[in-house]
């Protein structure tokens, strides 16, 4: 016979607690909420302002996915732009990850990192006061640790230089705690538009 499985104290409280779900399911609603409101403003900016980006790469429409086992947790991002072919990546991706962070992140791929990799590398002074680079070999993971994401200001520009030019992919990417929440919106309207403007100079 197997051996009975147990509920911690804790796990028996949670189990029996129907508001714990509920109020998960309530904070998801008004982070899609959160991240609708975001995509609005990036669809009315690009409207209204001349990027100077080719222009494949807004013609798919935004979209916001939502998952539950991100390292266990539940997360939802908005990507736009968002053009992802088997060789080639343009995305600005805005992240949510349950208990973690809000994140906003410029990914490049292909023939769109060799378009902008001088750009970025140019903006090193800009991007070295508050943005992370990622050095992992796995392009989809969205966690700021150390084995993934590294903090621009620890590279020289000549280091970050080369890191852009030989890496395989760009990512450079913004965390903002979950506590940034009552700005969280513009926060994340304003890095969008910062990676806008890094690319159109």
């Amino acid at each position: 016979m197997t051996t009975k499985i147990q509920l911690s104290h804790a796990e028996m409280q949670l189990m029996c607690n129907a508001d714990v779900i509920l109020t998960k399911n309530v904070v998801l609603q008004k982070t899609t909420a959160l991240l609708e409101s975001v995509q609005e403003a990036q669809s009315n900016y690009q409207k209204e302002n001349e990027t100077f980006l080719p222009q494949e790469v807004f013609s798919v429409p935004p979209k916001i996915s939502r998952g539950e086992n991100y390292n266990g947790l539940p997360w939802l991002v908005l990507d736009y732009p968002r053009l992802f072919t088997r060789t080639d990546t343009f995305a600005i991706r805005t992240f949510f990850w349950w208990g973690h962070f809000f994140s906003s992140t410029l990914q490049l791929s292909g023939f769109y990192k060799n378009l902008f990799q001088n750009k970025i590398a140019a903006a090193y002074p800009v991007l070295a006061q508050s943005h992370f680079i990622g050095i992992g070999a796995d392009a989809w993971q969205h966690h700021f640790e150390a084995d993934n994401y590294q903090p621009i200001s620890q590279m020289s520009q000549k280091e970050f230089e080369t890191f852009v030019t030989d890496h395989s992919f760009i990512k450079i990417a913004t965390p903002f705690p979950l506590s940034s929440w009552p700005g969280a919106d513009e926060l994340l309207l304003n890095s969008w538009k910062g990676y806008l403007k890094i690319l159109s100079t």
